[in-house]
């Protein structure tokens, strides 16, 4: 029995779906060469300029990729839920280092596989070569987008933005926990911490976020007048 075998029950539907539909196609000695490992929150398991000779799939957590290029600016640019691949865009463009460094946000279940297999594996699966290739075009396409979107908003909308992304991500449920400090909070949006905390206040004032002991709360009614508000000012198709 592989590791692999072991996954699937942590595995919601919609990760399950398409972590069988991407591995349909995957020799069974691949399926016996990946191995499980868990990471801490806060962790950073992949450094920029690091060999790029493991690939990750994550399935279950949150990851954040972040730039440190510019001294002492640290920026949060994208949160990662599962299924997400990450190393896949490293062998794609013949990177011999990871290009971005990536750290777990919450407790984060991978499966873990070299380079070299991943490489064996997806240079003679059109189906899987296919899939990831489309998810990290899509990646790329939307991160564009929104990069070019914060050159133009302010502080409050940056905001509202970056909430509306992070309910998406967790399933549109009738509410969410925001699970995120307001340093990383301002780091993803780019703005002081002293702007996010005016910020937040002005939002709890203004009833879009609700404030239950030390959590926030993000209602789906009050994410859709998020949407709407931004609506108003950008285009959000």
């Amino acid at each position: 029995m592989s590791e692999l075998d072991n996954v699937w029950k942590y595995l919601n539907k919609e990760s399950h779906m398409y972590l069988e539909k991407f591995l349909k196609n995957a020799p069974m000695w691949l399926l016996e060469e990946f191995h499980e490992v868990n990471i801490s929150k806060d962790t950073e398991f992949v450094s920029e300029n690091d060999p790029a000779n493991t690939v990750y799939i994550l399935l279950t957590g949150v990851v954040k990729a972040t730039d440190i290029r510019v001294f002492p600016v640290v920026y949060d640019f994208i949160r990662f839920y599962p299924i997400e691949i990450f190393g896949a865009m490293e062998f794609l463009l013949r990177e011999d280092t990871y290009r971005t460094t990536l750290i777990t946000v919450t407790n984060c279940k991978f499966l873990k596989l070299s380079i070299e297999q991943f490489s064996k594996w997806v240079l003679n699966d059109i189906n899987a070569m296919k899939m990831f290739t489309e998810a990290m075009t899509r990646y790329l396409l939307d991160q564009c987008r929104k990069e070019r979107l914060y050159l133009f908003l302010q502080g409050e909308e940056r905001v509202l933005l970056f909430l509306s992304d992070i309910y998406e991500k967790n399933g549109l449920a009738d509410e969410i926990v925001i699970n995120i400090s307001r340093n990383d909070l301002a780091k993803g949006t780019a703005l002081s911490v002293r702007t996010v905390n005016r910020t937040i206040k002005e939002l709890i004032k203004e009833g879009f976020l609700v404030k239950k002991g030390r959590k926030l709360i993000l209602p789906f009614e009050k994410y859709q007048e998020i949407k709407k508000r931004l609506s108003d000012k950008v285009d959000m198709m």
